[in-house]
């Protein structure tokens, strides 16, 4: 089967319990989803995508057979990429949705650049087409697959990942209504870099959530931030751009202080905790969002162990009145001005 320059290179039903994940480019830390056995039964495409002659877009898309939730979640990479994403496919379809990755148009470790020598078209394949083309050919398939396209699209990565989404913001304004952009990248590509360019990504009612932490050196999106609000002015900036400055917090995730704040998605999320589901309500109710309670858990990314503190995070420059404990109660209690 053929999708544009996307072709379908196979496809088999796996129930659950039948999917295996590849070995991975380095080990799973707690906040990765790895219970690829208890996985709902689903279809599995892998297909390829050769925009150029020299391109060779390695892509995988999940449907899930049964309780679909109407919506499609593309997973980003971090550093340079190199493999499916399968924690995030697996994190995706556990919760509901119909998910994709790429590999980026290369195989490789996700620390290794060397197949970009010499090789503008892989290039460009990793600084914004290959999550494009994965965009467009998911998209068909879930039509095809459930007779239906998604209700909402969804974009979710952090570094490498966040500068991918905030790329499909910025060049392809139509593949996804709201993007979660953790410690995006600005300036992490070949020939290409964030611009700031949203405003027909704006015009068509899309959202962007943008987190990152302190300990992580957020200047470059407090940056943007700052360009963009000069740009576009600061009414039309709120209505559909917001950026949460983690106090504590390291890339992605980790550090002593409250750092889970819904960049994993997980069954029975809610928009009080989790900025992805603050994001899904604003895209699909208008609901703008109001701040989110971030939770640090005694095991780093698994809400099964106990609650150790929780800090009130609001939209940037809002600072939450802080307590001295950080209380489960008295977090909660916390208002954004």
């Amino acid at each position: 089967m053929q999708f544009g320059s996307t072709a379908i290179i196979s496809a088999e039903r796996l129930d659950s319990g039948e999917f295996a994940a590849p070995r991975m480019p380095r080990r799973a830390s707690a906040e990765f989803f790895t219970a690829f056995n208890i996985l709902p039964a689903f279809c599995r495409v892998q297909a390829v995508a050769r925009p150029s002659s020299d391109s060779e877009i390695n892509i995988e898309v999940w449907l899930p057979l049964a309780g679909w939730n109407g919506r499609y979640l593309g997973a980003g990479n971090g550093s340079y990429g190199g493999s499916i994403n399968y924690y995030r496919l697996g994190e995706a379809l556990n919760s509901g949705y119909a998910a994709s990755s790429t590999d980026t148009g290369h195989s490789g470790a996700p620390s290794e650049s060397a197949w970009a020598n010499d090789h503008p078209e892989k290039q460009k394949d990793f600084d914004y087409r290959a999550v494009h083309e994965t965009a467009i050919a998911s998209k068909s398939l879930i039509e095809a697959f459930y007779g239906s396209p998604p209700a909402r699209s969804y974009f979710a990565s952090c570094s490498n990942g966040g500068r991918q989404g905030l790329m499909e913001a910025e060049r392809y304004p139509a593949d996804y209504d709201g993007i979660l952009a953790g410690a995006p990248a600005t300036h992490f590509g070949f020939r290409t870099f964030i611009a700031g360019e949203f405003a027909a990504f704006a015009r068509r009612g899309g959202k962007i959530i943008i987190y990152h932490g302190g300990n992580d050196r957020p200047e470059s999106n407090l940056e943007l931030l700052a360009s963009l609000r000069r740009r576009m002015g600061d009414t039309t900036l709120r209505n559909f751009l917001q950026l949460y400055i983690v106090p504590g917090m390291g890339h992605c995730g980790s550090g002593d202080e409250p750092n889970d704040l819904g960049q994993w998605i997980r069954k029975g999320d809610t928009p009080q905790h989790s900025l992805f589901s603050a994001l899904e309500q604003w895209v699909e109710n208008g609901v703008i969002p109001d701040g989110v309670v971030a939770r640090k858990f005694a095991i780093d990314g698994d809400p099964g162990s106990r609650i150790v503190k929780t800090r009130r995070l609001c939209p940037y420059p809002q600072v939450a009145a802080l307590n001295s404990q950080g209380s489960v109660r008295e977090a909660t209690s916390d208002e954004c001005p």
